[in-house]
Parts: C-alpha cells; structure tokens; sequence
C-alpha cells in the first residue's frame, strides 16, 4: 500500500514536469514566430546599398596577423623584463613549429597532470 502511494506522487510530479516543459516549449516557438514577424517588418525598410572599396582579401588579415605578432612580442619582453629586473636581453623570439596551443596552456596541463599523479 505504501509503495503504491510513493509511485502516485512520483507520477504525478513527473506528469506536472513534462506539462511545464510542453507549455515551455510552446511559448518559445511563439516567441520566435513573433520576433521574425517583427524582423520581418523592420526589413520591409528600403534597403540603401554602399559600395566600398574592395581590398585584397588576404592583404587585411596580415596586418592583422602583424600587429598581433608585434604585441605578443611586446609582452613577452615586457614579462622578461619584469622577470629579471632589466638584467637580461632579448636575442630573439621564435614560434615552435607544430605547436598547437600557447607554451603557457602546455605548461598547465602538465601541472594538472602532474598533480593527478600524487
């Protein structure tokens, strides 16, 4: 008789669960079924075309690579400098070939490998 009583209640809970998310789901695909009516209605707008001036589509991603290149560069030097208080030089800076993921992120995953080992 107890465990009767135990599997209405656990019925019933469940029923109420999976009615709010059915009524959940409703509500969102009337949501989205208003916001593109009102996407709908601020593109009816008369559309203004501009032209621009076409660049070469790699010429704009290496600057882009550049400048990234030149503040790690900066960084880095900057970091060593901080590390040693002015008493070392930079020679050079080189990237590893075949490296996948910053030196930093390697050099953290093996201290959490590490530390899984004790």
């Amino acid at each position: 008789m107890v465990l009767g009583f135990g599997l209405t209640v656990a019925g019933i809970g469940m029923g109420i669960v999976f009615t709010e998310l059915i009524v959940l789901v409703a509500v969102i695909f009337l949501i989205s079924i208003a916001s593109k009516m009102i996407e709908g209605k601020k593109n009816s707008a008369p559309a203004v075309v501009v032209q621009k001036e076409e660049k070469l589509p790699g010429a704009e991603a290496e600057e882009k690579k550049e400048a990234e290149e030149d503040e790690v560069i900066a960084v880095i030097a900057a970091a060593v400098v901080a590390c040693f208080q002015g008493q070392a030089t930079i020679r050079s800076i080189t990237r590893i070939a075949g490296a996948s993921a910053p030196a930093w992120s390697h050099a953290g995953r093996q201290e959490t490998m590490a530390l899984r080992q004790l």
